[in-house]
C-alpha cells in the first residue's frame, strides 16, 4: 500500500510553484486600468520630486503642438514628489536618481529628478 502524499512522487517534495511575476495596476495616468510589469527596482517607498522638464539636448520645434505639450508635462510633473512606481506606470524611464525620460505627444522630454524622503 503506498502513501499519497499530495503533489509529491517517490516521496520527493512537490516542486515550488513558479512566483508570478509582480504587476502594477495602473490607476491614474497613461493606459488607466493596464497591468505593467514591475522591475523589483522600482519600489513604493522610493520618492522623486521633478524638478525640471525640459528637451534635453533635441532641438524643439517652436510651434503651438510642442508649447502645449511641453507646458502640459510641466504642469503635470515640475514640482511634484512621486513614488518610483508611479512614475514609471505613467511612461517615465528612470535612468539614475537625478534623470528620467518621459514620452508625450511623440516627444521624449527630460526630467530632471531629485530624490526624495517622502511624498509631499
Amino acid at each position: 500500500m503506498s502513501t499519497n502524499n499530495a503533489g509529491s512522487r517517490n516521496g520527493a517534495p512537490a516542486p515550488a510553484a513558479p512566483e508570478a511575476q509582480e504587476s502594477y495596476i495602473v490607476t491614474e495616468g497613461k493606459k488607466r486600468g493596464s497591468t505593467r510589469d514591475v522591475r523589483p527596482e522600482a519600489a513604493f517607498d522610493r520618492y522623486y520630486t521633478v524638478k525640471r522638464v525640459h528637451g534635453g539636448d533635441a532641438n524643439l520645434t517652436d510651434n503651438w503642438h510642442t508649447k502645449e505639450v511641453l507646458e502640459h508635462t510641466r504642469k503635470n510633473f515640475e514640482g511634484c514628489t512621486l513614488p518610483m512606481r508611479t512614475l514609471e506606470a505613467w511612461g517615465a524611464m528612470i535612468e539614475n536618481d537625478q534623470r528620467a525620460y518621459y514620452t508625450a505627444g511623440g516627444r521624449v522630454w527630460v526630467l530632471d529628478l531629485e530624490p526624495a524622503a517622502a511624498k509631499k
